[in-house]
């Protein structure tokens, strides 16, 4: 008669966290003591659970019976066939985990053989049509589990990540593990959490121990970790940054191998409320970040500052929900209007959305067999996805994007497979030149001289709403919704005024070329309503960087004639020697896009003295 055991084997890390054991095999041996056989088959397997000995473990292989290989998800098939010669009475039963009890991706192999009797089971048999069966899931106590992967160098963080205030669990997020070093702070893993807010991260020991030196030297002051953790939206926008002084704490200071930790993201309510909202322009919040006027009121992340505008392509955040709230069998669409007046708006369209790739969100797939991610974008460079279309596994070939298109009315629909419920984060890349323009604001004018007020080019208001609705097609739908806070940026896209001659080099009708003598008038002008600073400057090999040339940071800016001859420079011009200068006119305007700032402009004039 044949035998079949169907079970389940994982590993406890804590009370309500375990991992799957998988990569080895579960064996069933004869009874080894039968003498007290009835008695150990109603133990508790907490009680009975030990390592196999070596000397225990040469005896047992005379009572072997068969095996199952252990799968990915730690479920194991043990057939024991006719010859076997068993008879459905107890068995013996053993986890073999050699030297990889999980997989952790590449790394080198330890030379262990680790094997580990579970405990002496009657199975309860039951017969089907393919024979008898029995069921069997084990545990293993986190006091063993853990010990069993402090000998093989793993490494394991579990957690949970939750709203706050709501307690809500949240899915679908991305968790990165980092170590506090003296040196080089390291990172160990990450993780996107399940539809319970739960995630796993498992890494080598190696991950920690590196330094700078490695390998000729890792060195781990204390022995074990000392974590911080980031948590991301799987469109990349960060939740929480947790600082690194928090891996010194005590609670987090030289972890054990087994870590349990819950995270919470503090504001989440728009996360987890299900109602979709637009909230920023790149880092800066349209409520608390933005003033009357438009402009920036602090520095986010290093970005912006106080009076900044904007310019030039510009991220629309917020929290896109896969399902219209009041229609919850539909999936959301949405989009951004705009508005230079805040009376007449238009849709954003994809004439107005920057062609750069936007990625909005992950989905979690199937590719070589196993879990893997694909990103969700808003791409007009590609063909657009067929919606809600799930790739085939096609490895080895590289996992295409699913790509959003806007409709001709500006909708975009949410990608139901989306991880987040939704998309949270960046959903729209507008690029305010295609309704404001800019360019060159120096056509006709000369260095030297103040731009009148009639040249000067100021920027414009630009008005944002948000628009969800079920049906994209019917203007008249009752779930079609527009946010009643306008999002309103101050936008300017003129590029400065940076005139800059040395009238020398042109002196009677001169070419540009003329060597630079006992006198030198730089003619220079600056200008733009958003002027961050700027400056004149003047190196060389011969002397270094001069000092004392001028420079301003108040908006407009200026224009003069400079005589560096008469100028008080250190070094005095009188004693310059003959060689090649560099003279810099340099300027960089009080403008952002929300998530970088405008750059520093140089105007090169290169002369000899």
């Amino acid at each position: 008669m044949s035998f079949t055991i169907k079970g389940n084997l994982r590993g406890l890390l804590c009370s309500d966290c375990e991992l799957p054991v998988s990569g080895n095999s579960v064996k069933v041996y004869k009874t080894f003591d039968r003498a007290n056989e009835t008695r150990l088959a109603v133990a508790d397997a907490k009680q009975t659970f030990h390592q196999v000995t070596d000397a225990e473990l040469k005896e047992k292989e005379k009572l072997f019976i068969a095996e199952g290989k252990l799968q990915d998800n730690g479920d194991f098939v043990i057939e024991i066939g006719d010859k076997s010669g068993y008879d459905g009475g107890t068995v013996d039963v053993d986890w073999y985990c050699g030297n990889t009890p999980i997989k952790i991706g590449p790394g080198p192999k330890k030379d262990l053989s680790l094997q580990f009797h579970i405990t002496t089971l009657q199975p309860a048999f039951k017969q089907t049509e393919s024979g008898q069966v029995a069921f069997f899931e084990y545990r293993i106590d986190p006091k063993w589990f853990c010990r069993i992967l402090t000998l093989l160098d793993i490494w394991v963080v579990c957690g949970i990540v939750t709203d706050c205030e709501t307690k809500k669990p949240l899915s679908g997020v991305k968790v990165f593990a980092y170590d506090v070093d003296l040196i080089q702070d390291d990172t160990l893993g990450n993780a996107y959490t399940d539809s319970n807010g739960k995630f796993t991260i498992v890494y080598p020991g190696a991950n920690f121990r590196q330094t700078l030196l490695s390998p000729f030297l890792n060195v781990e002051w204390p022995a074990g970790p000392d974590y911080y953790f980031r948590v991301e939206s799987s469109s990349g926008a960060v939740l929480l940054q947790e600082d690194r002084t928090r891996g010194r704490q005590t609670d987090r200071h030289n972890a054990h191998n087994c870590f349990c930790v819950k995270l919470c993201i503090k504001d989440g309510g728009i996360y987890t409320s299900d109602v979709p909202w637009f909230t920023s322009v790149g880092k800066f919040n349209i409520t608390s970040d933005i003033d009357a006027t438009g402009k920036t009121l602090t520095t986010k992340s290093g970005v912006g500052g106080v009076g900044y505008g904007f310019f030039n392509s510009v991220n629309l955040v917020g929290y896109a929900t896969k399902k219209v709230p009041t229609a919850p069998a539909s999936a959301l669409h949405y989009r951004f209007l705009y508005s230079l007046d805040n009376v007449n708006y238009s849709p954003v369209t994809s004439a107005q959305m920057d062609p750069t790739q936007l990625k909005v969100a992950t989905r979690q797939i199937t590719w070589n067999g196993g879990p893997a991610f694909q990103n969700v974008v808003i791409d007009l460079g590609q063909p657009a996805s067929v919606a809600d279309s799930i790739p085939a596994d096609n490895f080895p070939s590289p996992i295409a994007d699913h790509v959003l298109h806007p409709d001709a009315n500006g909708w975009i629909r949410v990608d139901q497979p989306a991880l987040d419920n939704g998309f949270y984060g960046p959903l729209v890349l507008l690029n305010t030149n295609t309704i404001i323009g800019g360019g060159d604001a120096s056509a006709g004018l000369i260095p030297g001289s103040a731009v009148s007020a009639a040249n000067q080019k100021n920027g414009t208001m630009l008005y944002l709403k948000f628009q969800t609705t079920d049906d994209p097609a019917n203007p008249a739908s009752v779930n079609l919704k527009t946010q009643s806070i306008i999002g309103k940026i101050y936008v300017n896209n003129w590029n400065e005024v940076s005139l800059l001659k040395l009238e020398e080099l042109f002196a009677g009708g001169g070419s540009g070329c003329t060597p630079v003598q006992s006198q030198a008038h730089v003619d220079y002008t600056v200008d733009h309503e958003l002027i961050g600073s700027w400056n004149i400057g003047i190196w060389s090999n011969a002397i270094g960087s001069v000092s004392g040339l001028p420079s301003g940071n108040v908006p407009r800016g200026d224009a003069a004639v400079y005589n560096l001859a008469t100028g008080a420079l250190s070094p005095a011009f009188s004693t310059w020697p003959s060689c090649a200068y560099s003279l810099t006119l340099n300027t960089v305007r009080k403008l952002t896009t929300g998530d970088w700032n405008d750059y520093v402009k140089t105007n090169q004039v290169i002369f000899c003295k």
